[in-house]
């Protein structure tokens, strides 16, 4: 019983704290149409899938965070009869599943992804890209794993019936994305990357009790997702024969809250040219109602053979305010595939 109040607290606490926030990936630049749908067919090859697994807080809670993602792009040159550049589309579609076992509540969500990437100049090549995204939202929670107050029979259980008015349990929402990103390539080598995305334009009401009629007009029953802007930063730099140095940077702030994630891989490349070795160390920082913190450090694997990559981090948690035994770590695994390679200069970052 403990554990299962303990669960349900952290569960009203993220509730409150995040006030309707998104889901949020360590290896951000693994599921880069996430983060910006300007990185929609931004890539080498003419497609690609990704998935990633998130396992937050397995060590404190018995019913931990669990969040899933996957889904695909795809590059379409932009070739219409004499017409031909080297500019091009991109199209995409991917799914979030954002769930608590313990009381079953959950959070989907299904989005497709448009994108354009206009081309400039030839000795020095640059991208600029644009994105859109449209999807819904969709929420539900299981009301048979929740007990209320009044449910106590005052002995040794909660098995009275309760007088809560309990809202539809399935709600859905519509939800619009845009993105800008732009890449480019120095006679060095050297690659740079920038871009700006703005998430959920629409505010949707994600809130259960928007369909029930308000007894009390002074109360609002609302609970609007609040637009997110994410910006982004990052290079590929090559500082010796198969060894590249890959520092990253990503700000977000979504109505009161702030979180920058900052730090670098590198990435050797072995003599056989078909597999490499990626090392990584980030850190994340937090501003929200106690000022700024550092919230986690992040150390990250990643192997790439062939036209897979495979990454792997874990969420050192700095800051446990409840103390937990093994603390309030998250473990994460992606996996990405790149069909029919063809070099173009690689303008989108990896991880």
């Amino acid at each position: 019983m403990k554990a299962k109040i303990f669960t349900f607290f952290l569960l009203l606490i993220g509730q409150m704290a995040l006030n309707g926030q998104d889901e949020h990936f360590s290896q951000f630049f693994a599921i880069p149409i996430h983060m910006n749908p300007a990185l929609t067919g931004a890539y080498d090859g003419t497609y690609r899938m990704t998935a990633i697994y998130r396992d937050q807080w397995n060590s404190a809670l018995e019913s931990p965070y669990k969040t899933f993602a996957a889904g695909g792009d795809t590059r379409l040159d932009f070739d219409f009869g004499r017409l031909q550049t080297d500019d091009h589309f991109g199209l995409g579609l991917f799914f979030v599943s954002d769930r608590v076992s313990e009381f079953q509540a959950s959070t989907n969500k299904i989005s497709g992804y448009m994108s354009y990437h206009k081309k400039f100049g030839d000795r020095t090549p640059s991208y600029l890209g644009a994105g859109f995204k449209f999807g819904v939202i969709q929420r539900n929670i299981n009301y048979d794993n929740i007990n209320f107050q009044d449910q106590f029979n005052q002995i040794d259980d909660f098995d009275q019936p309760t007088s809560e008015v309990l809202p539809p349990n399935n709600i859905g929402a519509f939800d619009v994305s845009l993105g800008l990103n732009y890449y480019v390539k120095m006679q060095s080598g050297t690659r740079y990357y920038v871009g700006l995305a703005a998430h959920h334009l629409t505010q949707p009401n994600i809130s259960y009790f928007n369909r029930l009629q308000n007894p009390n007009p002074a109360l609002d029953l609302s609970q609007t997702l609040p637009s997110k802007y994410v910006f982004h930063v990052s290079m590929d730099q090559e500082l010796k024969y198969r060894l590249h140095l890959q520092p990253r940077l990503i700000y977000q702030t979504q109505a009161d809250y702030k979180q920058i994630d900052f730090g670098s891989n590198i990435e050797y490349t072995f003599k056989s040219q078909q597999s490499s070795l990626i090392l990584g160390m980030w850190l994340t920082g937090i501003d929200d109602l106690d000022g700024f913190h550092v919230e986690n450090i992040t150390p990250l694997v990643g192997i790439r053979q062939g036209q897979f990559i495979f990454g792997f981090s874990y969420d050192v948690h700095l800051r446990d305010p409840f103390d937990a035994t093994f603390g309030l770590n998250t473990f994460e695994f992606s996996i990405r595939f790149s069909g029919e390679y063809e070099e173009s200069g690689a303008f989108c970052p990896t991880f």
